[in-house]
C-alpha cells in the first residue's frame, strides 16, 4: 500500500500536480514559557498538558488534514525574555500563541502579539491587567480561560464573609505583576468580608532566605496568611515556615497540592483555603480522563498549569477548525464566538473581555487532605 502511495505521489509531482498534503507543511503553534528560572517547574507541568492536547489532536489526524507541531521558547518569566521570544515567534509566523504563563511576561508581550495578528492565550496568568486590556475595541487578539486575581478573590472573599474562619491575615507576596495584583485584591475583599490585613510583605523572586519575615508573622500572630508565590519560593516559604514550627493555616493563592503535600501531611497547612483556577480532584468526566492519562504518563496527578495547558490548547486547536483557516483574524473571531467545554465540564464563552475564566475552585485542607471546597461561578 505505502509502495503504492509513493508512486502515485511520484506521478502526480512529474505531471505538475503536488498532493494537498505535500503542498502545505505543518501547522505550528508557539509556546512562550518559563523554562527555566524561577517557575521552571510550573513550566514543565504547562508542557504536560500542552504536549498531551498535541499528541491528541495529531492522533485524531491534525488540524485541517496537517500535523500540528510546536515551538517553545524560553522567556524566564521575565518581561524583558518575554518579548525577545514574542518577536522571535511572530517572525517565525506561528499560528497562534499559548503563554506567557507569568503576568508580567504575558504583559509584556501582549502588544506584539496583537500588532502581528496572532491569537495569545494563557490560562496561567492571572493579573486583572490581562483581561482589562483584552477583547473587542482594545486587545483583540488576548485571550484567557482561567479566573483573574480579582475574580479569584472576589470568590475567596465571599467564602470566607460568609464562613467567618479568619479575623486577621497577613500577606505575603513576591514583587511581580502576579504577587502586587494577588495582594491588591485580597485586600479589597478581605475588607469586605470584615478580615483585617496586618501587615504586607514583598520579597524579590528566588529568595532562598524568609527567615526574617517568617519572624514577625510569628510576632503578628495572624490567623492566616495570604501567599501570592509562584514555582521555588512557594515551596521554600511554606517548608521554613514549617521548621520554624509555624502550623498555621495559609489562603490567597497557596497551592495545596503537589510538591506541597509534605507540608500538608505534616500538619502545616491544615484548615487552609485557597482560591484556585483548576483542581485534579474536581468530579466531571472529562477531568477523570485527564487525570487518568497524566498519572499514567507522568505518575503524578495534574496541577493548574497542566490543565491550562491542555485547555489553552483545545480552545486554539477548536478556533482553527471552526475558522477552517490558519489566519489570524479568522481564528480570533471564531475564538470570540465559540463555545467551549472546559476539563471541568462546564461550558463557557468568551466575554467582552474575551475571557472565559468563570469558574473559581475552592481548595481546603482537613485532616492532611486536599478537598474541594466549593466551585464557583464568577463574572
Amino acid at each position: 500500500m505505502r509502495k503504492s502511495f509513493l508512486a502515485a505521489a511520484a506521478v502526480a509531482t512529474v505531471l505538475g500536480v503536488v498532493p494537498a498534503m505535500a503542498q502545505q507543511g505543518p501547522i505550528v503553534i508557539g509556546v512562550s514559557t518559563p523554562k527555566t528560572g524561577a517557575a521552571a517547574t510550573a513550566s514543565e507541568w504547562e508542557m504536560w498538558g500542552v504536549n498531551l492536547a498535541v499528541e491528541e489532536i495529531n492522533a485524531a489526524g491534525g488540524l485541517l488534514g496537517r500535523k500540528v507541531e510546536l515551538m517553545v521558547l524560553d522567556n524566564k518569566c521575565n518581561p524583558s525574555e518575554a518579548v525577545n521570544v514574542a518577536n522571535k515567534l511572530v517572525e517565525a509566523k506561528v499560528v497562534a500563541i499559548e503563554g506567557a504563563h507569568c503576568s508580567s511576561a504575558h504583559l509584556a508581550s501582549m502588544k506584539i502579539e496583537a500588532d502581528a495578528k496572532i491569537p495569545m492565550i494563557t490560562g496561567i496568568a492571572s493579573n486583572p491587567q490581562i483581561s482589562d486590556l483584552a477583547g473587542p475595541g482594545r486587545n483583540e487578539y488576548s485571550f484567557r480561560i482561567s479566573a483573574s486575581d480579582s475574580s479569584m478573590m472576589e470568590a475567596l472573599g465571599i467564602y470566607l464573609a460568609k464562613s467567618k474562619v479568619f479575623k486577621t491575615a497577613a500577606i505575603v507576596g513576591e514583587d511581580t505583576d502576579f504577587g502586587r495584583g494577588g495582594a491588591d485584591a485580597f485586600k479589597k475583599v478581605a475588607e469586605q468580608a470584615g478580615v483585617q490585613v496586618v501587615s504586607t510583605d514583598f520579597h524579590a523572586q528566588n529568595t532562598p532566605d524568609f527567615t526574617s519575615i517568617l519572624t514577625r508573622l510569628q510576632q503578628r500572630r495572624p490567623d492566616a496568611i495570604a501567599t501570592f508565590q509562584v514555582g521555588g519560593d512557594s515551596v521554600n516559604f511554606l517548608r521554613q515556615a514549617l521548621q520554624l514550627g509555624m502550623h498555621i493555616p495559609y489562603t490567597g493563592r497557596v497551592e495545596l497540592g503537589g510538591r506541597n503535600m509534605p507540608m500538608i501531611e505534616a500538619g502545616g497547612m491544615e484548615k487552609s483555603i485557597t482560591a484556585w483556577q483548576y483542581s485534579a480532584l474536581v468530579d466531571s468526566p472529562q477531568n477523570k480522563v485527564f487525570a487518568e492519562k497524566i498519572m499514567a504518563k507522568y505518575k503524578s496527578e495534574p496541577y493548574l498549569q497542566s490543565w491550562a495547558g491542555y485547555d489553552c490548547m483545545r480552545v486554539l486547536f477548536q478556533g482553527i477548525k471552526d475558522a477552517n483557516s490558519t489566519d489570524g483574524e479568522k481564528i480570533k473571531n471564531a475564538i470570540q464566538k465559540m463555545t467551549f467545554v472546559n476539563l471541568m465540564g462546564k461550558s463557557v464563552t468568551f466575554d467582552d473581555h474575551n475571557s472565559a475564566g468563570h469558574y473559581v475552585v475552592l481548595n481546603t485542607v482537613l485532616n492532611k487532605k486536599v478537598a474541594v471546597a466549593d466551585v464557583v461561578q464568577v463574572k
